[in-house]
């Protein structure tokens, strides 16, 4: 049956639009060669996430020199300025395979607004980095400091609106410039009631392609309906993570019931993995397609489950 479902899945092509990649402030599985050569066999498209730094240079190396589809992107924390236009713009500086060349690739890049230094982030956890993300940890103990020593004292959030809901200072030139840049926009870990202003604001300003990211990570929440109310657009894609089930604890049951109420065709099924306690790729992709769709089956075609891990991420990432 696993193997069965092994080749389903390399045959449509999957799509993680979430894998980690390293070095980083914590351990992770994988640098970019060692994710390439486990990926380029599998023929996946991985969009590669650094809470810290660009990931667009590291996408582009791979694509160049392993043969890797992989995609690069920018995380808005403090480490790159939070929001900030010139972050955009460095990340997209990056995105080049042929570094004798001056324009940038064509290539989609991603830019998530703030994770660890999102206020929401930091204000339910106390913390920005999770030590469990290291694997030195098991869900449900609490952690007074992050794995790298500081304390939650030391973290100043990112401001994405105010406390009248007005957006920040510099959002606005933020998302001018993602527009200019052609960028998808991922939400992060911004709270839910932040995501239903951003997102009809960065859909209004011209950003063509949005995805909710984790809906149910605890310092989002986004409801179900919420969900279903921002993907009547079909600009709009909802990203569920596998490792907000393994690392946090929200059960899988509630991704099926979600996806009922949503419909499965703006939903996109990614991992979110690249820990050093996480399954090695395409292993935790296909425990990810097993456990799940034994809780979707009678509800969502067999068709339409594979594309959640394939086809979708192409529509979203505009590789269609």
């Amino acid at each position: 049956m696993i193997d069965a479902l092994r080749e389903e899945l390399r045959e449509a092509g999957v799509v993680d639009t979430h894998y980690h990649v390293g070095p980083e402030l914590i351990r992770r599985r994988y640098d970019v060669k060692s994710l390439a050569d486990a990926a380029v066999p599998f023929g996946a498209t991985l969009v590669l996430k650094n809470h810290t730094y660009p990931t667009t240079p590291l996408a582009a190396l791979a694509r160049a020199r392993f043969g890797a589809q992989f995609l690069g992107g920018v995380v808005l924390n403090q480490y790159v300025g939070g929001l900030n236009p010139q972050a955009v713009e460095g990340a997209r500086s990056g995105n080049r395979a042929d570094v004798g060349n001056e324009s940038a690739d064509r290539t989609p890049f991603v830019v998530w607004m703030p994770t660890v230094h999102a206020q929401s982030h930091l204000r339910v956890h106390g913390f920005s980095f999770d030590p469990r993300w290291a694997g030195c940890c098991t869900h449900g103990e609490k952690h007074e400091q992050s794995s790298n020593g500081r304390t939650a004292t030391a973290e100043e959030p990112v401001i994405v609106f105010d406390e009248l809901g007005r957006p920040a200072p510099k959002l606005i030139a933020t998302l001018e410039a993602m527009v200019h840049n052609r960028c998808i926009l991922a939400t992060g870990h911004l709270h839910a009631d932040e995501v239903m202003k951003l997102v009809p604001l960065a859909l209004e300003m011209g950003i063509h392609r949005v995805i909710l990211t984790h809906p149910h990570y605890s310092s989002i929440k986004l409801a179900d309906e919420a969900q279903k109310v921002l993907a009547r657009r079909p600009e709009v894609f909802i990203e569920h993570c596998f490792a907000v089930h393994t690392q946090d604890g929200v059960p899988l049951r509630a991704y099926a019931e979600a996806i009922r109420i949503t419909g499965p065709e703006q939903v996109l099924l990614s991992t979110d993995f690249g820990q050093w306690s996480s399954d090695p790729f395409p292993d935790g992709t296909i425990r990810y397609a097993a456990e799940l769709g034994e809780l979707v089956r009678g509800t969502v075609s067999r068709a339409d489950f594979i594309a959640m891990f394939s086809s979708n991420g192409r529509r979203a990432l505009g590789l269609d």
